[in-house]
């Protein structure tokens, strides 16, 4: 049960302050999620930094250790490697921006006054519920930016992959590959539709 203060008897007391269940748990949710996210970014990130090194440093024969056929192909490996990478520390910075923000967010909705919730939240996305509670703009932006930068990440590396296995085994094994990273790439695609 809330206290309430002394000087407002029928204001609930800020420090006593608790969001709803339904709020609290997809709040809990959702710092799972982009924690999650910001470890998946950091292991491509430290992927991408090792492809880029391997492509450039020269190994006594002066050849690097990945070798390409064309420089085209391997300026277009070595582009997505740069783009993965970025991509991964943004995906990295809003995460950690959106977790941030997240255990801010009973705070904040103690020391304000609070909203109505959405008529009927029932049939909508949780996000709409989120709203009324602060998760809104370039909270949401975030969000947005950090899932599609992971996405994009995946999406180079699996590029990458599919370059490489193309230049350097059978065919046969490179068809089987290409099968099975249009099957990897498909939660991708989809998430962009």
């Amino acid at each position: 049960m809330s206290q309430t203060t002394a000087s407002h008897p029928f204001v609930p007391d800020p420090i006593e302050y608790e969001p709803p269940k339904v709020v609290e748990s997809l709040k809990q949710g959702w710092i799972g999620t982009y924690q999650a996210i910001a470890v998946v970014a950091a292991l491509f990130a430290g992927m991408e930094a090792t492809l880029i090194t391997l492509a450039k440093t020269a190994e006594p024969d002066s050849h690097p250790p990945l070798r390409w056929s064309t420089s085209r192909i391997q300026n277009t490996t070595l582009a997505l490697a740069y783009v993965a990478l970025i991509c991964s520390i943004g995906s990295i910075m809003s995460a950690l921006k959106i977790i941030d923000g997240l255990g801010h967010m009973t705070f904040r909705n103690a020391v304000k006054p609070p909203l109505l919730l959405p008529v009927d939240w029932t049939h909508q996305r949780a996000s709409y519920l989120m709203k009324s509670f602060g998760v809104t703009g370039n909270f949401r932006q975030l969000m947005y930016h950090c899932v599609g930068s992971l996405l994009v990440s995946g999406l180079c590396a699996l590029l990458q992959i599919l370059f490489y296995i193309w230049q350097h085994e059978a065919t046969s094994v490179a068809i089987v590959a290409s099968v099975a990273i249009a099957v990897a790439s498909w939660p991708i695609l989809v998430m962009f539709s």
